[in-house]
């Protein structure tokens, strides 16, 4: 067997395999003992037809693709590792020649791990945004406290209005008919909240307990396929009016929420507390504004299996959000009203994102060389078992098993980055 490098261009590039029709006797063979069973000819019990019988009814070429199949990864994993190449995904293989006296000629195609060039990733100017507090921040985290501490009470002598919770029965119409999923009883909602239909909560305003009155909405065009577009009518009977009763501001307040003894003192509490999560926030932000530009600085090329194989994955992780939430990715897609192709679109540019980053931090750790040593082993995999004693003996045993190589990527891939951010200088 011989291979060869045919041709490259950008990111992919083109294998030549030639071998002889013998070579692949051997794969045809286990192919016709395995597949040998799928066949029936007459004269023969099924499964027991010879192979140059079967082969002369059915084709000489019968078994040639299950032969091929077994052969070519061994094959393919050869020329790769031969050829020094470092493939990013499933490579596809043509059928060029097949000839009893010429063999037979294959052409696969991979998409290579791109070239990174590097630009400046040290050293970059990022500014520092100031970070201050105002009055109503503070006034907001109150009156937020306020609202988690209110208590639930009944009203009694009035109608229904915005901020309302409402207890109610409702079954929806589309024309005289009710459809599936459109009814409920003793539903609760406070109004305002947008958590129904554009339309159905406004037209809960002004209503009295034991009221019945018709809602009529329209269901947006992104909704079910069934009920998209389309004008429904909710029959509802409200039941039972609430609201939130606050408590009072004042330092019996601040004592109950928090280990303040006045309201002062609490406000100047949630001050700092503010305070500390914008300047947490702001550094995050400038440390993602140095990745950005240290990416923007790099030169490189990515293959689309690349970023099909990142899309691929983050689909793969809602799917699993959603499932976590009771409901799955088709279901889900179907009530956004959008095919495979159009789901997966949003998710491009945080794909293309992810590959550049990672990337960039690869590159920077190859350049660096980063020595990793026993110390920042036993730290990270004491962050990644959070003290828990069992699940570290675990993961030592599962990155023992190759020494430490993956876990070792990891870790230069964080030094990396901390590379970036620890020698940002600010921009003047």
């Amino acid at each position: 067997m011989e291979y060869k490098e045919r041709s490259r261009e950008k990111n992919s590039v083109v294998i030549e395999y030639r071998f002889s029709l013998e070579e692949l006797e051997p794969f045809v063979q286990k192919a016709y003992m395995r597949k040998r069973g799928e066949f029936a000819l007459s004269g023969f019990r099924k499964g027991k037809a010879p192979r140059k019988l079967l082969e002369l009814h059915y084709g000489e070429d019968l078994f040639y693709d299950d032969a091929l199949n077994e052969m070519i990864p061994d094959m393919y994993d050869k020329s790769i590792e031969e050829l020094d190449l470092k493939p990013v995904a499933q490579p596809s293989f043509d059928m060029e020649q097949l000839d009893k006296e010429e063999g037979i000629v294959l052409v696969g195609t991979v998409d290579l791990y791109p070239e990174v060039t590097l630009g400046e990733y040290k050293g970059l100017k990022i500014a520092a945004k100031p970070v201050e507090v105002s009055e109503e921040e503070v006034d907001e985290a109150v009156e937020e406290e306020r609202g988690k501490n209110a208590r639930i009470v009944p009203v009694e002598g009035r109608k229904t209005k915005e901020g309302d919770i409402v207890i109610f029965d409702f079954e929806g119409f589309l024309g005289d008919e009710p459809f599936e999923g459109g009814s409920a009883e003793d539903f609760e909602l406070t109004l305002g909240s947008g958590q129904f239909i554009p339309g159905f909560e406004e037209q809960m305003v002004d209503m009295d307990a034991g009221e019945e009155r018709d809602v009529v909405v329209t269901f947006p065009e992104e909704y079910t396929e069934e009920l998209a577009g389309k004008e429904a009518t909710f029959k509802i009977k409200l039941k039972e009016i609430k609201e939130r009763e606050l408590p009072e501001l004042d330092d019996e307040f601040a004592k109950d929420v928090s280990e303040e003894d006045t309201l002062e003192a609490y406000r100047e509490s949630l001050r700092k507390s503010i305070l500390e999560e914008k300047e947490n926030f702001a550094k995050s932000e400038r440390e993602a504004e140095a990745l950005e530009k240290a990416v923007e600085n790099m030169e490189v090329d990515i293959p689309q299996s690349m970023i099909d194989h990142e899309v691929e994955h983050l689909t793969m992780m809602m799917d699993y959000q959603l499932r976590m939430q009771g409901m799955d990715l088709k279901s889900y897609s179907q009530m956004m009203g959008l095919d495979e192709d159009k789901f997966k679109e949003p998710f491009i540019p945080q794909a293309v994102k992810n590959i550049q980053e990672t990337l960039l931090l690869s590159e920077i750790a190859k350049k660096e060389a980063f020595e990793i040593t026993q110390e920042d082993i036993d730290k990270r995999l004491d962050e990644l078992s959070a003290g828990d004693e069992k699940r570290r003996e675990n993961l030592t045993k599962q990155y023992e098993s190759n020494e430490y190589e993956a876990l070792k990527e990891d870790i230069s891939l964080r030094k990396a980055r901390e590379l970036i951010i620890e020698s940002m200088e600010d921009e003047s």
